[in-house]
């Protein structure tokens, strides 16, 4: 689960990390209150689970609470890959003297837990890595265990880093809190260097294992009573979901499945509309739900549902697929390409459904193809 910025940084205080002050806010006179209350300049930002917030809008620096407000009501309602802005973020603002990329990750080649450091934070890190190999320094740890500060010190210094203390103490501080969180990502940008010396975090991305939350249990509420309506049904179905911006909804059974066709959506000119994997069991009423709560999204203009059943029964997809179609009484194409155990009876009854296009084909692309031709795109 991706913890939200404002609770991340209350995680983050509690190790002595210093954290701008902030007041969370759902409404214009919210937005002002808070604004008044931190009687400085402050920054707005859009409470949203994702990147690029910056670049789309969603950070806005404001002298004065009028400036907030007017900042504010721009976010909310919008869009940010995928997500509606329904709050905002009013803290004050820390002007740095320098800022960094910082981040603990586990390394899913490894095994190990890395800590990286940026010279250079802010945005369009990702592009700066890629570009430019030595960017970003990495130090590979060994999961569960905290990293003297002395042996931190020494990395930062071998590395060239100037006035490694401070820095040093930070990542110490934010390696421990990773372990401590159960956090497959602890990603700071910027973590700001403030004109006395002292580290401050601007900005946290806080992802922790789902599988670890029965020992986060302050965490777990959290996720409870963060999820959207449609993140709330995914999880009672048991699938995994990810809302994005496009317009064609998507089922796959299993993650690399369903990255390759949100892949291949996007090579025909088709914008997915979520990321959905039903993982290694299919049944009746998952998939009833899971069609169901697609074509719930007023976005969504079209289905693809690609399963690969192994020794699932395929019927029992069809089965599901069939029943969603038939209360939502929609009027969308679907197209299937269903593969595996029972896949005959499963293609007799789809074939039967009003708008569901069956594809028999076990190339991916051609099933992908056929939702474009029928939504009028060229192919």
């Amino acid at each position: 689960m991706i913890v939200p910025e404002h609770l991340a940084k209350q995680c983050l205080s509690a190790y002595g990390l210093r954290t701008p002050a902030g007041r969370l806010a759902a409404t214009a006179e919210e937005v002002r209150n808070a604004a008044q209350q931190l009687g400085c300049v402050c920054v707005v930002k859009a409470l949203a689970p994702i990147g690029g917030r910056g670049k789309a809008g969603g950070v806005k620096l404001c002298a004065d609470p009028d400036e907030a407000v007017k900042a504010a009501s721009a976010m909310f309602g919008m869009t940010i890959h995928g997500h509606i802005v329904d709050r905002v973020l009013v803290e004050e603002a820390l002007p740095p003297q320098k800022e960094y990329y910082a981040a603990v990750m586990v390394n899913q080649d490894t095994g190990s837990v890395d800590v990286l450091l940026c010279l250079s934070g802010g945005m369009e890190i990702e592009n700066l890595a890629a570009t430019d190999s030595g960017a970003v320094l990495r130090l590979h740890t060994a999961p569960g265990r905290d990293l003297p500060l002395h042996e931190m010190r020494a990395w930062l210094t071998k590395a060239g880093v100037d006035q490694p203390e401070p820095l040093a103490l930070c990542l110490t501080i934010l390696l421990r809190a990773s372990r401590d969180l159960d956090a497959m990502l602890l990603e700071i940008n910027p973590l700001a260097l403030l004109a006395d010396g002292t580290p401050a975090v601007l900005d946290c991305k806080l992802e922790v294992d789902d599988s670890a939350l029965y020992r986060q249990p302050a965490l777990q509420m959290v996720r409870d009573t963060e999820c959207t309506p449609l993140e709330q049904e995914a999880k009672r179905l048991g699938v995994s979901f990810v809302p994005l911006d496009g317009e064609i909804g998507v089922i796959a059974s299993g993650a690399g499945l369903g990255m390759a066709t949100l892949d291949m959506l996007r090579c025909k000119g088709l914008a997915p509309a979520n990321f959905l994997d039903t993982g290694g069991g299919i049944s009746v009423s998952m998939l009833e739900g899971a069609v169901a709560m697609l074509l719930r999204m007023p976005s969504v203009k079209g289905l693809i549902i690609n399963l690969y059943g192994g020794i699932n029964r395929m019927l029992d997809a069809a089965q599901g697929i069939a029943a969603a179609l038939e209360k939502c009484g929609h009027e969308r194409p679907v197209v299937t390409k269903i593969l595996g155990n029972q896949q005959e009876e499963a293609w007799a009854l789809l074939e039967t459904l009003p708008n569901v296009h069956v594809c028999k084909d076990v190339q991916s692309e051609k099933a992908v193809a056929r939702l474009a031709s029928i939504l009028g795109v060229a192919v």
